[in-house]
């Protein structure tokens, strides 16, 4: 059954084997061919001028000749790789010199930006008449006015399809991007104002598919705050509720 299987087949892979066979084969000879006509070229220069051609200079061109061919012939094929690279060191280095709107760096060492108290945040979130497009969408706007309202100590819950703007609500709070126009406000001052540090210490994010970077499970709860105390490490796994899987998985390192 494999064989009728295969039968139909058999033909072109035998046609397809012959080309690429006759293909290297005659690679191969016209390469011997050269070599085989250098030395030959050679030793009748050393017959007629014994004198003035020695056999070493005629040895000495024939390897220069080889291997600066296959030197040639070696780099040549990789001349796609080299457009690829030097496609790629473009991107590279265009990201690294862009220069972001919002700089962070920059942003903590800015003395007119706000200080946030953490302890005494309340957590007022108001958006008032927000309009805003991505950078690499300009044409189209994801919010066209957006006024609303997170009092603290509620639930706020953002509904729709894909593209309607729920995580650009949450990238605004953020502030990973500013609005076109409008303003974002927490506890009535506007996020722009706020020091970009204490913003985001003040707000946790979790994202849909959460990134776990490649440490253990103490390493990654302390990339929040590095210099976290272990009983703040152990509240923040109870807070997300994640004591239970790690107790489990501990268990089972030490069962193996």
């Amino acid at each position: 059954m494999y064989e009728k299987i295969l039968a139909p087949n058999l033909e072109k892979q035998l046609l397809s084997s012959f080309k690429t066979g006759l293909a290297l084969g005659s690679n191969q000879l016209i390469m011997y061919s050269v070599i085989a006509g250098f030395f030959w070229i050679g030793a009748e220069l050393v017959n007629y001028y014994p004198e003035t051609i020695l056999p070493s200079s005629v040895m000495s061109a024939i390897l220069i000749l080889m291997f600066g061919a296959m030197t040639a012939g070696g780099s040549a094929s990789s001349a796609p790789d080299m457009g690829r690279a030097n496609a790629s060191v473009d991107k590279v280095f265009g990201i690294l010199n862009h220069e972001s709107t919002i700089d962070a760096v920059a942003d903590d060492t800015d003395v007119d930006k706000v200080r946030l108290d953490i302890t005494n945040i309340k957590g007022h979130i108001e958006f008032e008449d927000v309009w805003f497009r991505y950078p690499t969408r300009k044409e189209d706007f994801v919010l066209r006015g957006l006024t609303l309202k997170v009092e603290p100590g509620t639930s706020c819950a953002l509904v729709g399809e894909s593209g309607c703007g729920k995580s650009t609500f949450i990238n605004l709070v953020m502030r990973f991007y500013d609005p076109a126009h409008g303003r974002v406000l927490l506890d009535g001052i506007d996020i722009s104002t706020i020091n970009l540090h204490d913003l985001r210490t003040a707000i946790s994010l979790v994202m849909q598919e959460p990134n776990i970077f490649n440490f253990n499970i103490m390493e990654n709860i302390l990339y929040g705050k590095l210099d976290a105390t272990n009983t703040q490490v152990l509240a923040a796994a109870k807070l997300s509720n994640c004591v239970e899987f790690i107790e489990k998985k501990e268990a089972q390192k030490s069962e193996g």
